[in-house]
């Protein structure tokens, strides 16, 4: 089981390169056809393919096979593409998602992604892919405002065991499992990601003061960062859109998967965006409680807020970033919006 709907383009393709979001690199027909041989070989028929918007970083299908049925292929971007882009972005981000599917099994198990065949070698196309069976129920985000009170509350009360579950996974270094640097401190990892966000602002024309500050904080608060129980294993960029829920055999919402996990690293747990989504509005405040709840911790402590608004500015200065890189979109009339999101988040 992965990934399910997300949001579906306009399943067309023209001159046999099917359309994606236009900030992503588009994938051709004959190139969709020949990583589907590899996976399943010559005997299974392609019915049809929709592309899935809604992301940012994979071109990602919806393929419906004769005899396999529906199945998610996600396809990375190209090395050219993450070169070109802000310094977080990287072309290896889903074979960190297998090493971290492996390292979440013990504490998520069923609820993560089931890998159908993967090519890292770049045989079929020069960009990593995987296909994986498609997860089971919706998106939270798109039902998580019309659910009753009570149920509403009885999954974000969910949610935060499960994010605590996942954290209680212990590392050796701060960092990426796979194909990215290693840290022996938390603190020398958040001036690694600064220091990236700083040299992204440069290059994509933002403004350099807020980012400036961002290290600054870091560098103020570096016994701070790196008092902590060690590296934990986070999703990094778990939100609603990242949940999957569906009904049980009594009609009770469950949480039924989690999607998108090439970005998990050891970090600390507080760097969890849904954590800091919270204090940013991309959360809804009302859940907040039922979330920490669960979790069993509410990160009241004087350090934890010193150290929430630090992350805070990471996770908005990641959205400035991403923003500016696709400066096209209309999307980018919110800049400045974060931008004073994240100055505010560093004042406190």
């Amino acid at each position: 089981m992965t990934h399910g709907e997300g949001k579906r383009c306009q399943p067309a393709a023209r001159h046999g390169v099917w359309l994606v979001p236009d900030w992503l690199e588009p994938v051709s027909r004959d190139q969709i056809e020949r990583i589907l041989k590899a996976a399943f070989g010559n005997g299974e028929t392609v019915a049809s393919m929709t592309p899935l918007g809604g992301g940012s970083i994979n071109s990602t299908f919806e393929v419906m096979l004769r005899d396999q049925g529906s199945v998610i292929l996600r396809v990375a971007p190209s090395d050219a593409l993450a070169a070109r882009g802000p310094s977080w972005l990287t072309p290896w981000g889903l074979r960190r998602e297998q090493a971290v599917i492996a390292l979440a099994t013990p504490a998520l198990g069923g609820l993560l992604p089931a890998t159908i065949a993967s090519g890292f070698d770049r045989a079929e196309i020069e960009r990593d892919w995987v296909v994986q069976e498609r997860m089971p129920g919706v998106q939270l985000s798109t039902v998580d405002a019309a659910l009753l009170p009570d149920e509403r509350t009885a999954l974000w009360i969910d949610l935060g065991n499960l994010t605590r579950r996942l954290h209680e996974t212990p590392g050796d270094w701060f960092g990426a499992p796979v194909a990215g640097p290693r840290f022996d401190r938390l603190s020398a990892l958040l001036r690694h990601d600064a220091a990236g966000l700083r040299d992204d602002a440069a290059r994509f024309g933002l403004p350099d003061a807020p980012f400036e500050r961002l290290l600054g904080w870091i560098d103020e608060l570096t016994d701070t960062f790196d008092d902590n129980p060690g590296p934990r294993l986070v999703h990094s960029d778990l939100a609603r859109s990242h949940v999957f829920v569906d009904r049980d055999g009594d009609r009770e919402w469950r949480i039924s998967g989690i999607i998108d996990l090439e970005f998990g690293r050891f970090a600390d747990p507080q760097l969890e965006r849904l954590i800091t989504s919270f204090q940013w509005g991309n959360a809804p405040l009302e859940m907040k409680q039922a979330f920490l709840g669960g979790y069993g911790r509410h990160f009241d402590a004087p350090e934890d807020r010193l150290r929430l608004g630090v992350y805070v500015a990471l996770a908005l200065a990641w959205s400035a970033t991403i923003l500016a890189f696709h400066g096209q979109r209309a999307n980018w009339a919110n800049l400045p919006d974060v931008i004073a999101q994240m100055e505010d988040a560093l004042l406190g």
